[in-house]
Parts: structure tokens; sequence; C-alpha cells
């Protein structure tokens, strides 16, 4: 009987110590800097934004590890700790957080081909406004007038600011009414380089915060965007910082006139709100940190 006891033992911390091992192998970080499609991400832990398409993509990696986080910032942190192997952004967002760091690296995988099945409105952005607004047809016809070759200069200059460097003049630009006839109150985060971000003055184009009397400042290439947009129309521009889970509601509830905010108008927001015509459109990478 005692033997009997004693094997029963050893089989269970056998079995226990087993597990622990495996679940310690589990959790070790994993370096997939060599990741050249979707299959080669398998089980890895990669995060993504929660309420975002990149939540939905990130399912697409089979036995995906690892959780979604509210903001970038936090990814960023968790990447930065080990705690995640990488995380889901556009490729724009990889250009500025890896220049600024060169620890940092970023796979590119091609929609639809080597990595993620996306639509074109999953990877596009557009403005977001409320449903039947005639705000929608009003920036129809300002986004109408810039240029592919535009769009791309101006996320190019955007990089190069969100990393430190200056620009005398965006390729996108007008000038601002002298008489505004009203005001355009626009949602951004202010938290998603380079399409927005908050920085504490007005260098290189920024715009105050609303709320915030002149200690914030929101830039990217949102802001410029919605700089023009409210130039054209002959209204004075208004940037509202709010959470990201908080931007259709806002809209919605009549809070914020619209939505610029890299925000792709998928079929699900499109059940919520109206969208223009895209004025961005990028691919989906995986941000990692090099060994």
């Amino acid at each position: 009987m005692k033997r009997t006891l004693i094997l029963l033992v050893t089989l269970i911390l056998t079995l226990s110590m087993t597990l622990s091992l495996a679940s310690c192998g589990k959790n070790e970080k994993r370096d997939i800097s060599g990741a050249e499609s979707l299959a080669d991400l398998k089980g890895a832990k990669i995060s993504a934004q929660s309420g975002t398409f990149h939540e939905t993509a990130r399912l697409q990696i089979e036995d995906v590890q690892g959780s979604v986080y509210e903001d970038f910032d936090a990814m960023l942190i968790a990447l930065k700790s080990g705690a995640i192997d990488g995380y889901i952004a556009e490729e724009p967002t990889a250009l500025a957080v890896c220049g600024k760091d060169s620890s940092l690296g970023y796979i590119k995988l091609q929609n639809n081909s080597t990595g993620f099945t996306a639509t074109d409105a999953d990877v596009a952005i557009a403005i977001g406004c409320k449903t039947g607004s005639p705000l929608v047809a009003q920036i129809n016809s300002v986004l109408s007038t810039l240029t592919e070759a535009q769009r791309k200069t101006l996320m190019e200059q955007i990089v190069v600011i969100n990393g430190g460097g200056t620009v005398a003049e965006f390729a996108v630009s007008n000038v601002a009414p002298a008489n505004p006839t009203g005001t355009l109150k626009v949602a951004m985060e202010c938290a998603y380089d380079p399409f927005n971000w908050t920085q504490t003055n007005d260098a290189n184009g920024a715009v105050v915060i609303a709320g915030t009397n002149g200690s914030l400042y929101a830039n990217g290439y949102d802001v410029q965007i919605a700089k023009y947009v409210a130039n054209a129309l002959g209204l004075r521009l208004e940037i509202h910082k709010a959470e990201w889970k908080s931007l259709i509601p806002g809209i919605n509830a009549g809070t914020y006139d619209v939505i610029i905010a890299g925000m792709s108008p998928t079929a699900e927001r499109e059940e919520k709100i109206d969208f223009t015509q895209i004025y961005y459109s990028s691919n989906l990478v995986v941000i990692y940190k090099k060994n």
C-alpha cells in the first residue's frame, strides 16, 4: 500500500513538473522577426487594440496567444517588457515607432497575399459622421481635390516631424478662413502616431486640444487633414481628445461633428455612422522587438 502511494505521489509530481515546464515554455518570448507569412506567427503572442479591425485580424493567426489592449501606448510598453511578441498596426505607425526606437522592427505582411485577409475598407481610413449628416457630401467635395501623391507626401512629412524633424510646408494645406461661419468639432484619440498624437506646443502646425487651456496640442496626419477640411469649409477647427471606444457614441450624441482618427469604414461601423470617401490606405504589419 505504502509503495503504491509513493508511486502515485511521484507520478503526480512528475506530471505537475511536466505541465509547469510546458507552461513556462509557452510563456517565453518568441522571435518572430523572420516571419514571412501569417502562418509563421502560429501560436505567437500577438496583440491588437480593442474595438478595431486589428482585433479581428489578430484572430486570423492560428492559435494566437496574448490579449488585446485599450491603446497603442500600452501595447508598446508590453512589447518592450517582453509580455507580448508583437502587435498589429498600420505601416505608417510602424515607421513612426521604429524610427524612434532602433530596438523595434516590423513585419510587412501583404494584405490578402501572405498576410491578413482584409477588404479595402478594412485597411482604408475615412472620416466618420452622424448618419444622414450633410457633412459627408461637403467633406467628400474637399477630399476629392487631393491627389494620391499629396496624401503620400503628407504622410512622409508627418513621419519626419513625428521623429523630431521639421517641415516648412505640408503637401496638404490651405489658408484658414478670416471669418469662420461656424466650428467643426473633430474627435480623435491624440495617441495614435503618426495619425494623431499629443504635444506640448504648436510646433509644426499643431492645433490646441479643446479644454486644455492651451497646454496641450494635437498633431499628426489626421490633424492636418482636419485643418484642410475645416479651412475649405470656412469653419474654425476644434480638436477634441477622446478614448477610442467613445468616438462613435460621441458622434451619435452630437458631442462631436466628425471623427478623424485613423478609423476604417468597416461594415460593422457603417451600421452606426456614415463615412466619407477614404483619405488614406495602408498595409497591416506586426511590430516586434529585436533580440
